[in-house]
């Protein structure tokens, strides 16, 4: 009798540090995650130009980018996603002084650029509230364009096509929220058709770029949530 009762205090106990052990995983098997990022970059550049006839010293030109990137994906594995989304970006650039002797004006541009496509990412745990990660991201799309030279303003149509992949590193909180940062190199191509003045001209572009963003992502569906959990032994940001 004596070995019965203690057996179960045993079992009681077991029991009890087990359910101790439970912790938040937002990245099962099962799980959605759904959200946005949202990045900014700028870049400004000077000339200093030197020859025997003179030289050119001044402005090089600025451009700005601004994007922003919702989507929502599934985990058809442990710490596996894939998923869907789509990048709003806004260029913006200008071109700095003429080095052919400072007659021409300031050429400007401005490109809105909507793109479609898949995302997947691998996550590696690195605590009960905290991960790295590594994805990559396709994206289609057109961008409407508006090009200024010599005080005429044209509108030009493009067709794009991105590839980008770099790493990340995540916080959860206990409620399914999740705050992200990722660094990301992409590379773009445009192909783009151009009227000027009845002169018609066909151009591609292409683009490599390194851009940093922040985001948040909610994670749910497919296990207990950490609020309602008796014991959450990782730390939150909420």
């Amino acid at each position: 009798m004596k070995n019965l009762i203690l057996s179960g205090v045993l079992l009681i106990f077991a029991i009890g540090a087990t359910s101790q052990e439970i912790v938040y995983q937002p990245t099962v098997r099962g799980n959605f995650m759904i959200g946005s990022r949202i990045g900014f970059s700028t870049a400004k550049s000077e000339i200093d130009v030197q020859s025997s006839t003179g030289s050119v010293k001044g402005d090089g030109g600025s451009s700005s980018q601004f994007n922003l990137s919702p989507g929502i994906g599934y985990f058809f594995a442990d710490n596996l996603v894939l998923g869907i989304g789509m990048d709003w970006i806004n260029n913006s650039s200008s071109s700095g002084v003429d080095l052919n002797g400072g007659t021409s004006s300031t050429n400007e541009s401005d490109n809105n650029n909507v793109l479609f496509g898949p995302f997947i990412r691998f996550f590696l745990p690195t605590g009960d509230d905290n991960a790295f990660f590594i994805g990559t991201a396709v994206g289609f799309g057109n961008s409407n364009n508006t090009f200024t030279s010599d005080n005429q303003t044209q509108s030009v149509n493009n067709s794009l096509l991105t590839v980008g992949v770099g790493p990340g590193y995540t916080i959860y909180s206990k409620n399914g929220l999740a705050l992200e940062a990722l660094v990301k190199y992409n590379f773009a191509r445009s192909t783009s058709e151009i009227d000027i003045q009845g002169v018609k001209r066909t151009s591609k572009t292409l683009t490599n770029a390194v851009d940093f963003s922040v985001g948040l992502q909610y994670y749910f569906g497919g296990f207990r949530s950490a609020a309602n959990s008796q014991s959450n032994s990782g730390k939150s940001f909420f």
